[in-house]
């Protein structure tokens, strides 16, 4: 009996120690794959399903306890969908290696120095994500159905991509992500995109992600480039939805909120305080119209899927209500014609006291509503116009006032009757193309006028008709 336990205690000895090597072993081993291109392949793999990219690549890797540093990342997408290609710079993350027993690599927190996104090589915009094979048909049904099947069909679908990015391959499991440098170029021609914009993203709800932006500048075509002062966002599959947002153009602020929901549309709403109006004008025209505008603008544009009654899929519509403050029209020559003939100085360099309008534009067609263009107690114009296809047509009451109108004899008798607000009025039609339109008032001053100074007549005719023109091209560009 006695020597039964020397041989117990051996034998436990034994065990520890063959325990203790097989650890020693087992780490080594490890260690060993970690470093290995078989690892390498492995996380590649992973970023590809998580990024539905053809491939994606890792640089060599370097291990420090749970910390692993990478010095880039490569992805590539061929399938046009969300990006061409996708580049990271400087990686640390925080593994947590017992994912790994569930074929995911579970990254605690991913820290990046510089994220590099560049649009689709196939032309495609922001959210023109390819369908997966076994969501196709999931898509086209919900197409045809009634709102709450649709609804019913969208949650079925976020539940197959899930479960399809999943498909038995390595996945990647982020926790958060924190971006020194996000560069986002959405759009190649014209360019779009966002540029130095620090990000942090962090799980939220089921399969959701919390987005936070600070700096960088947004640029897209039409628009000034504006500064990110910050931007609080949220991902959903399939839809980002822009909670708040806070952008600036020199003293100016824009507020952008709204959502991009993937292959269906977007929507964004914009509200404009004291922004320069000078970036949106053409070159031309920056030395003639200074002032800052203020109000709301809407945008929509479907994303492949539309139904066609805002112009067919792909076809932006803006719509809206904008005033310009502290407006000026200047280095106009027809305003200077017009303040000699009428010895008026004011027109030389007419303040817009007032200038208001309701818009809707698409690339085809541009309308302006409830116009309301005034210089006080100087001009007034009121009326809307349709711009389309190269010509414009419109309907305008125009008030000048009765000391402006001596100037032109037999204005006051047969043509501006209609005394209101300090003006008198009278209608003009206008019509034909943008550059040269052709109006119904010109015609009636000279024939009122009738043979007082013809020569003078005509020169005050043409110089007021070309004023109104000209409050009325500079709402229009």
């Amino acid at each position: 009996m006695n020597r039964i336990f020397p041989r117990i205690g051996w034998a436990c000895l034994a065990l520890l120690v063959l325990l203790l090597v097989t650890l020693v072993v087992a780490r080594v081993l490890f260690s060993r794959y970690l470093r290995s291109e078989a690892f390498r392949r492995t996380l590649g793999e992973a970023a590809a399903n998580t990024f539905h990219a053809s491939r994606a690549d890792f640089s060599p890797l370097e291990f420090d306890g749970s910390l692993v540093y990478g010095q880039n990342f490569h992805a590539l997408r061929e399938d046009g969908g969300g990006f061409s290609t996708m580049d990271a710079d400087q990686l640390r993350a925080n593994f947590d290696w017992h994912g790994l027993l569930r074929h995911t690599v579970q990254i605690d927190e991913l820290s990046v120095q510089r994220l590099t996104v560049q649009p689709p090589a196939t032309g495609g915009r922001m959210g023109e994500t390819p369908e997966p094979p076994d969501q196709a048909s999931q898509a086209s049904q919900a197409s045809q159905a009634s709102q709450a099947s649709q609804a019913s069909q969208a949650s079925q679908a976020s539940q197959a991509s899930q479960a399809s990015r999943s498909g038995g391959g390595w996945m990647v499991d982020l926790r958060k992500a924190v971006i020194g440098e996000a560069n986002w170029q959405w759009s190649a021609v014209p360019a779009g995109g966002i540029d130095g914009t620090a990000l942090t993203l962090t799980p939220e709800g089921q399969n959701g992600w919390s987005i936070e932006a600070q700096g960088g500048t947004v640029q897209e075509a039409g628009w000034p480039v504006l500064k990110v002062d910050s931007a609080s966002l949220r991902w959903q599959s399939p839809t980002l939805y822009i909670n708040s947002s806070s952008l600036r153009e020199g003293a100016g602020q824009v507020s952008l909120t709204g959502e991009v929901e993937t292959r269906e549309e977007v929507k964004l709403h914009a509200k404009f305080e004291g922004v320069d109006v000078q970036p949106f004008l053409t070159p031309d025209w920056r030395e003639r119209l200074s002032g800052r505008l203020e109000g709301d603008a809407d945008f929509e544009m479907p994303l492949g899927t539309g139904n066609g009654e805002k112009g067919g899929p792909g076809t932006p519509s803006v719509s809206g209500s904008l005033t310009l403050l502290e407006g000026r029209l200047t280095a106009l020559p027809i305003l200077d014609q017009l303040g000699l003939f009428t010895h008026t100085e004011r027109f030389r360099q007419l303040d817009l006291t007032r200038a208001t309008a309701d818009f809707t534009r698409t690339p085809a067609r541009v309308a302006v509503r409830n116009l309301v263009a005034e210089s006080a107690w100087l001009i007034r114009v009121e009326g809307s116009y349709v711009v389309e296809n190269g010509n414009i047509a419109g309907n305008f009451r125009v008030g000048l006032t009765p000391a402006t109108l001596q100037w032109i004899p037999g204005s006051q008798e047969e043509i501006f009757t209609d005394s209101r607000a300090g003006y008198l009025w009278t209608s003009m039609n206008l019509n034909g193309p943008v550059e040269h339109p052709a109006d119904d008032l010109t015609p009636r001053l000279v024939a009122a006028a009738g043979g007082h100074v013809i020569e003078g007549v005509q020169g005050a005719v043409g110089t007021v008709k070309k004023a109104a023109e000209s409050v009325l091209d500079s709402l229009l560009h």
